[in-house]
């Protein structure tokens, strides 16, 4: 019973072994007819030495060549793959009559064609198809032998070429984009291919929206010629953070010509391969990832007594050329961030200071490199005696905030009353003593602020910073028309009710 258990499991076994070769064997071969037939044969003159026979075609009308020149022809039978010959012969078919002509005359074209396919087997196969006679000194009327010859010495070559492997390979030369006109742009990327490619295209992965694919005219697009470069651009503003790496992929498709050989089902019958070769198709891809490395500069006014954010300075960036990287801008109590810087050596300059502050004429270096590329500058201001800087922001924003009337008031009852605008409010020059701040009409939409800051004048408190806010005001609805109508009702109803009870009782009276 076990013997025939074992046997059983042995023969599901080499079942499933013949289902998997088999398999394997289709998808090699699934583009390639597993078998011809092959219509009647055509008498072809012996130009080269006498050497005569017949061309030979498949039903289908293709020109079929034959390998053995000492078998019988293959004609008006079927034929089955036998496999794949080699790149050299498959270079005679390819250049070879039909797909080329060299004397513009059928047979004679045919004729080289097939001598070339017999010469070369007997260089690479050790096979005896053709003679002395008709590779050297028999007669050639129509001087055909130099072209045979020519087109056996160049299949030769190829067959030590071997077939194309397709291949795809993209580089280069410095992977870290640079920064120009606002855009991250690559150094030109060059692809290598194998002759078999003709055309790539390219991709981007993790590349910031506005990215773009460009040739070296700058013209966009993602698909190109082999010998054509392309690089990347990528806008600065949408590059956050302070390093990003994009992958640029090329994809092709590369073909590959082969030669099939096909056997008849009698013995005595030549095998022939075809002159329409079997194109195999073969996906590549290749990537390189490109780096930009970005910069990112924090710059913070500050009141140098209070260490708080100082609004109203106008101040500017500068190259180590003197050149102004940036426009001009005015300072507010948040930090202005400059982003893309280049590594180097810069300068922060102050062309103005805030109302009430001394300028600061010494100018503020930071560096960018690639290990220093998130900076914080800071940049103080002295006030020029006592000076108040009052700001009135959106609490739920921060944003500055206009329309709001506020009024400074002295411990003698001195005041200063202003207009809020998006600009702070400068005090300066004012005495020793405590102030306070308190807000008399808030701005439209605005609930009106209690809040009163109190603040002090001496020699160790010559420099304020306040900020003042309000909250924006809550809409209740109006229900006031419709509560009235509901007690009016209810009004109505009771008093229905109380007469009613009066004139039941006052007849029960009677």
């Amino acid at each position: 019973m076990k013997n025939k258990i074992k046997c059983l499991i042995k023969s599901i076994l080499l079942v499933l072994i013949s289902i998997t070769v088999f398999g394997t064997s289709i998808s090699e071969v699934n583009a390639v007819a597993q078998t011809i037939t092959l219509g009647a044969a055509e008498d072809i003159p012996g130009y080269v030495a006498g050497t005569y026979f017949t061309t030979k075609r498949s039903s289908s009308g293709d020109y079929l060549y034959c390998l053995d020149l000492h078998k019988d022809t293959a004609q008006n039978t079927t034929a089955t793959l036998v496999g794949e010959k080699d790149a050299g012969l498959a270079y005679i078919l390819e250049n070879g009559y039909p797909n080329k002509s060299f004397t513009g005359e059928r047979l004679k074209d045919y004729y080289i064609t097939q001598t070339a396919v017999w010469w070369y087997l007997d260089l690479t196969t050790n096979s005896s198809n053709l003679g002395s006679s008709f590779k050297e000194t028999g007669s050639d009327p129509y001087n055909l032998r130099p072209t045979i010859k020519s087109l056996v010495t160049k299949a030769q070559a190829k067959k030590k070429e071997g077939y194309a492997t397709t291949k795809l390979t993209i580089s280069a030369k410095n992977t870290e984009m640079t920064l120009k006109d606002g855009y991250y742009i690559s150094d030109a990327i060059q692809a290598t291919t194998h002759s078999n490619i003709s055309k790539y295209t390219v991709t981007l992965t993790n590349a910031p929206e506005g990215s773009k694919i460009i040739d070296a005219s700058g013209n966009e697009k993602n698909t190109f010629n082999v010998s054509e470069s392309f690089k990347i651009k990528v806008p600065a503003s949408k590059v956050s953070g302070t390093s990003l790496k994009i992958k640029a992929t090329a994809k092709a498709t590369g073909t590959v010509n082969k030669a099939y050989e096909y056997k008849p089902k009698y013995s005595n019958m030549q095998s022939v391969t075809s002159s329409v070769l079997v194109p195999e198709k073969t996906d590549v891809s290749s990537s390189v990832d490109l780096q930009i490395s970005t910069s990112k500069v924090t710059i913070l006014k500050i009141d140098k007594a209070t260490g708080k954010a100082l609004a109203g300075a106008k101040l500017v960036v500068k190259d180590s050329s003197g050149k102004e990287v940036t426009n001009p801008w005015i300072s507010t109590t948040n930090a202005h961030v400059i982003g893309n810087l280049k590594n180097g050596t810069y300068t922060v300059e102050e062309l103005e200071a805030p109302k009430g502050y001394k300028l600061n004429k010494q100018a503020m270096k930071f560096t960018i490199s690639d290990t220093s590329r998130d900076i914080q500058v800071k940049f103080y201001n002295e006030a020029k005696s006592s000076v108040v800087n009052i700001v009135k922001i959106d609490a739920s924003t921060g944003n500055p905030l206009a329309g709001a009337v506020l009024v400074v008031k002295d411990s003698n009852g001195k005041e200063y009353k202003f207009t809020t605008t998006t600009d702070p409010y400068v005090l300066t020059d004012l005495e020793d003593g405590t102030y306070t701040v308190e807000e008399l009409e808030a701005p439209d939409g605005y609930m009106l602020s209690s809040e009163k800051i109190t603040f002090t004048i001496d020699d160790d408190h010559l420099s304020h910073q306040i900020t003042f806010e309000n909250h924006p005001e809550v809409v209740v609805p109006n229900t006031s028309s419709a509560s009235s109508i509901i007690f009016t009702i209810l009004g109505i109803a009771i008093i229905g009710i109380g007469i009613g009870f009066i004139y039941k009782n006052g007849k029960k009276a009677k």
